[in-house]
């Protein structure tokens, strides 16, 4: 649904200032640490426990939470939690033909013993976190205890494919599901569910790192579920044994290899194989959006697909957004009006037809991970290394692998004939004066790691809250990434008329290990932010503590 030609103007003026330097100067840094408050999780630092399910078992490990979404019809939350007791790991299978993968997740009671590890669940609570019920943490059974399981693959038109009942399905408990939001009428819930059987292993089957998972819908009591996705079935060149695309590089095993226009390798070297002239499947998906309401009946939904993998990328390979409208066909969720491959840029800000690097000389960003939809549902906040800033105008950006590891918090207005883009984390003397990173001349100027991205609801005047590797003490320095990066909480007004500051300081000056500190969403009740705690570890669905920021005006 188009927006009107009076939101149009509106936008066009907040956007307008957006590009423009008002007059003032001087970064505000205000500590608001005492404006924290746990919600849920054990917290790190005294160890207390907070809103603990009565059923947590000792053997689940230490109570956590992270990534909170709110709705506001049910004033309820949904966040994913970290279960060592419900074990998931791989089967080293011979036959294997895709390049560096020996074993394969094997999902349910027959789960392998390679690489195991724990299992994200879902739990649905009150908006302080009490109250908290699991989905997801046992087997869910298509005809047992009045549970239905439907599949529905997305249609690219506006109606829906057939939904068809799944007569014995299973959904294992040692399938990771995770990075979940709500529908608005708060009667369904959209997460990603790991695929049953994949490469690799279950650690990586998750939405945190977008790989071997397909979107859901479930209803919020946990017996309706709906499989919106099937990624599998659209895998033309995959390996049999361990399911996976063949990577596009992988000429024996993929006939037509990379499939870009020019000299310009990075991302599109990362892709997945595709046919002749098709754009790269999609091996899973990562943080599932959904509008603040509906329109005409249909809600507004984006994510991120994977549409490769490749460890030299900070992303682990290439995101891509995809779009699609969620309607109800017969009370049951369906997907219509399906875009993926989307990759806006400065220059193309709509997004359309660019993942074969169309001229040869259009470069998109190796990432794009959607992260939230404005007040009015017509931005999307997502982030993405798609601007290449720097701190100087005299250093030009290079792309590279290396040069992926800086990514800006970006708003698309996306909704239009008129795309735009506008980039509300570069480098501003006198709204973002960051100092430099630690890496070496020129890539100390090339910025920092600025995501997530969260809009205010209610807010006057509106702003947006992201986290930062910025002003740390020492600074982040890339080649030391392990060490040195860690991730605070900052806030500035949409219509930039005052400087981002930091809100709150939990890396502080010496600290080690860092921790990564971020934004989830926002309650407009309480003019307050989720945010999640988790400790900076090479490895995913790392258990956190879920948190309420408060006091955080700009």
């Amino acid at each position: 649904m188009s927006i009107t030609a009076g939101r149009l103007i509106r936008l066009g003026t907040i956007f307008a200032t957006l590009l423009l330097v008002p007059a003032c100067s001087g970064a505000r840094a205000l500590a608001q640490d005492e404006f924290i408050t746990l919600l849920s999780g054990t917290d790190p630092v005294t160890g207390r426990a907070v809103n603990v399910p009565p059923d947590w078992p000792d053997s689940a490990g230490a109570w956590n939470a992270r990534v909170a979404a709110y709705n506001a019809a049910t004033d309820r939350i949904v966040f994913e939690s970290h279960r060592e007791d419900i074990r998931g790991g791989s089967w080293l299978e011979d036959g294997i033909t895709a390049a560096g993968v020996s074993a394969v997740f094997v999902a349910g009671p027959g789960t392998g013993r390679v690489h195991e590890s724990g299992t994200s669940v879902l739990y649905v609570a009150a908006a302080d976190g009490s109250e908290p019920r699991c989905i997801g943490c046992v087997d869910i059974v298509d005809g047992v205890d009045g549970v239905e399981i439907y599949k529905v693959m997305p249609s690219a038109a506006g109606w829906a494919n057939r939904i068809e009942r799944q007569p014995g399905a299973i959904v294992y408990a040692n399938q990771n599901k995770d990075l979940a939001a709500f529908h608005p009428s708060g009667g369904w819930i959209v997460a990603a569910v790991e695929m049953p059987r994949h490469a690799l292993r279950h650690q990586v089957g998750s939405s945190s790192l977008g790989m071997f998972n397909d979107l859901w819908a479930i209803r919020a009591d946990g017996r309706i579920w709906v499989q919106l996705t099937d990624f599998q079935a659209t895998w033309e060149h995959a390996d049999p044994v361990a399911p996976i695309p063949y990577a596009c590089a992988d000429t024996p095993n993929c006939p037509l290899g990379c499939q870009y226009a020019g000299t310009v390798e990075h991302p599109y070297d990362a892709y997945a194989c595709s046919a002749g002239g098709a754009p790269p499947p999609s091996i899973g998906t990562m943080r599932p959006r959904v509008s603040h309401r509906t329109y005409g009946g249909s809600a507004r939904l984006v994510w991120s697909e994977r549409v490769g993998i490749n460890v030299r990328y900070t992303w682990g390979g290439a995101l891509q957004l995809a779009r699609a409208d969620l309607i109800m066909v017969g009370g049951l969720p369906a997907l219509v009006n399906y875009a993926r491959n989307l990759t806006p840029t400065p220059a193309r800000p709509g997004g359309r037809g660019l993942w074969s690097n169309p001229g040869g000389g259009t470069v998109i960003g190796a990432g794009y991970e959607s992260w939230d939809f404005s007040e009015t549902d017509d931005l999307i906040g997502f982030a993405s290394d798609t601007f290449f800033s720097t701190s100087s105008p005299f250093v030009r950006r290079t792309v590279s692998p290396s040069s992926q590891a800086f990514t800006d918090a970006i708003a698309w207005l996306y909704n239009t004939p008129t795309a735009r883009l506008f980039n509300l984390t570069r480098y501003d003397r006198n709204l973002y004066a960051y100092e430099d990173n630690g890496a070496p001349w020129p890539a100390a100027k090339y910025g920092h790691w600025e995501e997530p991205l969260v809009f205010s609801e209610g807010a006057r005047p509106a702003f947006y809250a992201f986290a930062s590797s910025a002003d740390l003490d020492p600074p982040w320095n890339p080649l030391r990434h392990r060490e040195t990066f860690g991730l605070d909480v900052w806030v500035a007004p949409l219509d930039r008329s005052r400087p981002a500051r930091r809100v709150t300081h939990v890396n502080a000056p010496g600290t080690a290990p860092r921790w990564l500190v971020y934004p989830t969403d926002f309650h407009p009740g309480w003019q307050a932010l989720y945010i999640t705690r988790v400790p900076h570890e090479p490895a995913a669905n790392l258990p956190g503590s879920l948190w309420r920021l408060s006091n955080i005006a700009p």
